[in-house]
């Protein structure tokens, strides 16, 4: 490697870095701040927390990217906590967070500031609907008719005792609503419970429903949230 290519690389490694590095300078700055004032004009301290998250999840809590990140404006306080606590617990696997995560200072008040702040904000509209099955789903069952059947049923035995018959989530906030969120992002989070890659508390209920299953599954929340 000559001495000009070893400079580019080089270069091109601190700039890639260089987004990460500012936003973990960023909130460690800010969670510090939280300590260091206590709560003061708690909205204004927890959209600064938050600011971290924009890159990612934007600036609504809307997510991107095609569901590879998820719509978490609106979802109930005590999901959000217990998810960033699984994230904290590296129960969940999110590397570029684990910096903030275990920071001394990442601590219960601030994880209140900013679930509440992230509970607090609209649900977007997604413009999700129509739903376009996967064609290899679709040819799995008889019909269009049959493929919207199977995933209304599948869904009625698998995950409504726990997210709502229209899937609006649990009361207590511990099931997340699963309308108004990326078909994308569902499809990988019952591929990654099946698995085993993500754990459910309710694993036994809700079995292991195959592709095409799950994605008429996710056709019928769709549906439901059209």
């Amino acid at each position: 490697m000559t001495y000009q290519s070893s400079r580019r690389l080089l270069r091109f490694s601190v700039l890639d870095s260089r987004p990460l590095l500012m936003g973990v300078v960023t909130i460690l700055a800010l969670v510090m701040g939280v300590t260091a004032r206590g709560v003061m004009a708690a909205e204004a301290t927890a959209d600064g927390v938050y600011s971290y998250c924009v890159g990612c999840h934007g600036k609504y809590g809307v997510g991107g990217e095609g569901g590879r990140y998820p719509r978490i404006a609106g979802l109930p306080q005590p999901y959000i906590d217990a998810q960033i606590h699984a994230f904290k617990a590296q129960d969940r696997d999110n590397k570029p967070m684990i910096p903030i995560f275990k920071h001394v200072n990442f601590n219960e008040e601030v994880i209140d500031l900013v679930s509440a702040y992230i509970a607090s904000m609209s649900v977007p509209n997604l413009g999700l609907w129509p739903y376009e099955p996967d064609p290899d789903a679709l040819a799995a069952f008889d019909s269009r008719e049959g493929y919207a059947a199977a995933g209304k049923q599948a869904y009625k035995d698998q995950c409504a005792s726990c997210h709502g018959a229209q899937g609006q989530g649990a009361d207590s906030g511990d099931a997340p609503p699963l309308v108004a969120q990326y078909p994308a992002y569902l499809a990988k989070q019952i591929r990654d419970f099946a698995t085993g890659e993500r754990k459910h508390a309710h694993s036994a209920d809700c079995g292991a429903p195959d592709a095409a299953t799950a994605d008429a599954i996710i056709n019928h929340l769709v549906e439901l949230g059209r």
